[in-house]
């Protein structure tokens, strides 16, 4: 026996090892040689693009007039350019037509080089008309076409995020160089194309197409230059003379309100809010199908993804007002201010992710914005310790996508919420306001925000910004308190216990304490700077709450050890993250019935619906009936979506009647379609013999994003029903949406590693679905378990004609690999194990032998 439970420790600790392996380098893709800004020797200053859809080849016909200034005598242009066909390059005249002066021009890889006619000096210009077809292309122009699954319109979207502009038109394809723009779009005849700027003219052709010609006025840079076309509905609004228009697929009209309603009052927030006027001629948002990202902050010109648009009960759990906000903050941060390198995306990203906070902290109150930073903060701290730690700024990527993580997005969001902290209300919106007039139709890097800061206030940030930008991590505080009674003296304790290298430093902050004694609440403001510090605040008796931190102002991790009875005190104090932090410490006192009955009263009486959520999950980790009646309670009762959604998976840990009921009862009647998803998802953990019919009723149902078919389908997949998969994969044949094929690939991919058949099924989406279809089946077979999989994969790979998705089909063969290494560490252990079992087998024999012929 102690042999097996050797082997059995030694197994153990493998598998802990291959689940909790580090990454090779915990900085991830920031290991590169630094690089600069990229260097040009020209400027571009104006381009016009004529473009011609043909909509049944998938091509576009282009020629792009660019104007430049040679910054240093040129004899030769260099362009980016990449997969399209160059068939011709001339000089052109001063309206940007060509003339009979062709150019020689060699075309490579994603460079154009182009032999001037003569040696142009410093700040003479040059006009250049290039003409160039686009077939069938990968990235930058991307076409949707209906297809024998779905009903979805056609229509074409551009995007050039971060260096694929060079995909769709030959330009300088870098952040660092800002130029006026003209686009003409030719499309077929019912088609609107909309684009940067002002519309000049839209033109019926003889031929039966239409013209669509706008206007960029004031200088952005490439990557923000867009065109979509397609049959669109327009939802009108405007503020204060600035046509504010919202288009949407045709047929969805009636959902534009609920996503765009609030568009005007925003665009007069940050106008005021940052002050500085909308600077655009118009704002426009349009809806398109098969967008890989959320929204894009095109300028005056935004692109958002089709899920954008929900019904109203969708509405009980999705929002867009978030994504909506944040693609217009761009248009101020990101689109009139631009980062000048990727390095400094922060300037882009993080400032629009902040504004967005701060919109709705103007919109719905100052807990909500709390709340969705702690929730950015959550996510960033997941990158963090899991994947890579990095500084904000840096110049160390491999490749720009790498800048786009969560870094960029929420920690340089909290950044600027701990700026607003340290310099306070009135200095932090003076700089801001200072920073924008200052630096407007410009690119910049972060020194420009530090000086614009400095400028506005007097006050020097370096110690901020070098710890903040230039080094990575945050604090783990450690705080601690006493209490003298002879001296009535609180001694406060406050370690920072982060390990501390070239990377991570020992941070200096100002903390607020918040100290209520008696009837007064008193609020101290201290500095942490070092790795340990104490300090004293004389009070009049002993406080009964002592909150560290208590707006959430600094992202951080933080270890405060108090009583249940603090906790159950800090339950109910007036800021929102104190009560959350005290809700989930409180989770650990499993059999104290005090605990339980103050986290029932919070689940039913928190003003705050996120910290009725934290108290339904630690009511979760309770498993008497009282536990049990607290969340059906709330599961049945509370007004908001996402409190019951939480109520109803702890129910898991209940199984009985009256669970399984009333898990029942909300599949049917919650008009939260994810309420009724989760039911489902919880109802196979507490009625595993008898959920299937219920499984096979919500097959049928539709809802919002599929989730309740998903919920169905991983439901069989966890039962291990093969019937139910042999049905899935006959849907798959049927003319079922891409929504709906996707929310079966995961079940079937599951149920495959039994059923070979049901993987082939997956398999079969590679070559027969659209973007969306093959994306999900891609990232579906990711987590397969037959080898096979690596194979479809790599065969697909070079077929595969969207180049965003060989991409995804990268990342999914190194999850295959990865996994497949794994076992193999596994077995290879394991039969060194063995044979040391067989080892100490042998030897234990022998003793036992030995003891035997001694008697």
């Amino acid at each position: 026996m102690r042999i097996l439970r050797i082997t059995w420790v030694w197994v153990t600790i493998l598998l802990l090892f291959v689940s909790v392996a580090p990454a090779e380098s915990r900085r991830g893709p920031f290991v590169e040689k630094p690089r600069s800004v990229r260097s040009r020797t020209f400027d571009q200053q104006h381009i016009r693009l004529d473009l011609k859809f043909d909509f049944q080849q998938r091509e576009v016909d282009g020629r792009a007039m660019l104007r430049l200034c040679p910054i240093v005598p040129l004899t030769v242009v260099e362009l980016d350019a990449a997969d399209m066909k160059i068939e011709q390059v001339a000089l052109a005249d001063d309206a940007g037509n060509p003339t009979e002066q062709k150019l020689v021009f060699q075309s490579q890889g994603e460079q154009l080089t182009i032999t001037l006619d003569r040696s142009y000096k410093a700040d003479e210009t040059i006009r250049l008309a290039i003409d160039y077809r686009l077939i069938k292309p990968k990235r930058g122009v991307h076409f949707v076409a209906p297809d024998d699954n779905s009903d979805r319109a056609s229509m074409a979207w551009t995007h050039g995020e971060p260096i694929t502009a060079r995909y769709w038109f030959p330009c300088f394809d870098s952040p660092a160089d800002r130029l006026t723009s003209e686009i003409l779009a030719t499309v077929p005849e019912g088609f609107f194309a909309l684009a940067n700027g002002s519309l000049k003219s839209d033109t019926a052709n003889a031929d039966g197409t239409h013209t669509w010609h706008w206007s960029q006025e004031k200088p952005h840079v490439t990557y923000l230059m867009s065109v979509v076309a397609g049959q669109f509905e327009a939802f009108e609004q405007e503020w204060d003379g600035i046509p504010v228009v919202s288009y949407v697929p045709k047929g969805r009209l009636a959902d534009a309100a609920r996503s765009f309603e609030k568009t005007p009052r925003m665009v007069e927030f940050f106008s005021q809010k940052i002050g500085y006027r909308y600077p655009w001629p118009k704002y426009t948002q349009i809806c398109v199908d098969e967008y890989l990202w959320g929204g894009m902050e095109h300028t005056s010109a935004t692109t958002l993804n089709l899920n954008t648009l929900h019904d109203e009960r969708a509405h009980l759990d999705v929002s867009s007002d978030g994504l909506v906000a944040h693609e217009l903050a761009h248009q101020w941060w990101g689109d009139l201010i631009t980062c000048k390198d990727w390095g400094e995306l922060w300037l882009n990203e993080s400032f629009a992710t902040y504004f967005t906070t701060v919109w709705i902290e103007h919109d719905l109150g100052p807990d909500e914005a709390t709340w969705r930073r702690y929730r950015e903060a959550e996510s960033y701290f997941g990158e963090d310790k899991n994947r890579y730690r990095r500084p904000i700024v840096t110049y160390r990527y491999s490749k720009p996508w790498n800048m786009f993580d969560s870094h960029s997005y929420p920690k340089g969001g909290r950044v600027l919420h701990m700026l607003r902290f340290v310099l306070g209300e009135e200095l932090f919106w003076k700089s801001i306001r200072h920073y924008c007039h200052k630096h407007a139709y410009s690119s910049v890097e972060t020194a420009d925000f530090r000086i614009a800061i400095e400028e506005a206030t007097g006050q020097g940030l370096n110690w901020f910004f070098d710890q903040w930008l230039y080094h990575g991590g945050q604090p783990q505080y450690e705080v601690a308190y006493a209490w003298d009674q002879e001296q009535k003296s609180l001694e406060l304790t406050v370690k920072q216990v982060q390990k501390v290298d070239d990377l991570t430093p020992l941070f200096r902050m100002p903390v607020e304490i918040e100290l209520v004694v008696g009837e007064e609440t008193l609020m101290k403001r201290i500095t942490v700077s070092r790795k340990e510090e104490t300090f004293h605040f004389s009070l009049d008796q002993r406080p009964s709450r002592v909150c560290f931190d208590p707006h959430d102002w600094i992202l951080k991790k933080l270890t405060f050890e108090k009583s249940k009875e603090e906790w159950l005190t800090q339950a109910v104090a007036p800021h929102v993250m104190c009560r959350a932090r005290a809700v989930q410490a409180l989770a650990k006192f499993t059999k104290d019935p005090d605990v339980l009955t103050a986290l029932t009263k919070v689940a039913r009486e928190d003003t705050f619906w996120g910290v009725r959520q934290e108290a339904a999950k630690a009511i979760g980790a309770f498993s008497d009936n009282v536990a049990r009646d607290a969340l059906l309670r709330t599961a049945r009762e509370d007004p908001k979506a996402q409190v019951r959604r939480e109520a109803i998976t702890a129910l898991g840990k209940h199984s009985c009647k009256e669970t399984t009921e009333a898990l029942r009862k909300i599949i049917a009647e919650d008009q939260s379609y994810y309420a009724a998803a989760e039911a489902l998802r919880t109802l196979v953990k507490v009625d595993r013999a008898g959920c299937r019919e219920d499984f096979q009723s919500a097959m049928a149902r539709e809802s919002h994003a599929e989730v309740i078919l998903a919920a169905a389908a991983d439901g069989f997949a966890e039962l291990g029903d093969r019937q139910a998969g042999q049905d899935m994969a006959e849907l798959l044949k049927q003319a079922a949406s891409p929504a709906r094929q996707k929310a079966l690939f995961k079940a079937l991919v599951r149920l495959g590693k039994d059923q070979p058949e049901l993987l082939e099924a997956v398999r079969e989406r590679l070559d027969a679905g659209g973007y969306k279809v093959r994306r999900a089946a891609i990232e579906a077979l990711g987590d397969a378990h037959d080898p096979q999989v690596i194979e479809w994969l790599v065969a697909r790979r070079p077929e595969e004609p969207d180049g965003r998705l060989t991409e995804r089909i990268d990342k999914s063969l190194e999850k295959l690999r990865k996994r497949q290494q794994d076992l193999q560490k596994i077995s290879r252990r394991l039969e060194t194990v063995e044979k040391e079992n067989r080892t100490l087998r042998a030897r234990l024999e022998a003793l036992e032998t030995a003891a035997e012929s001694k008697q």
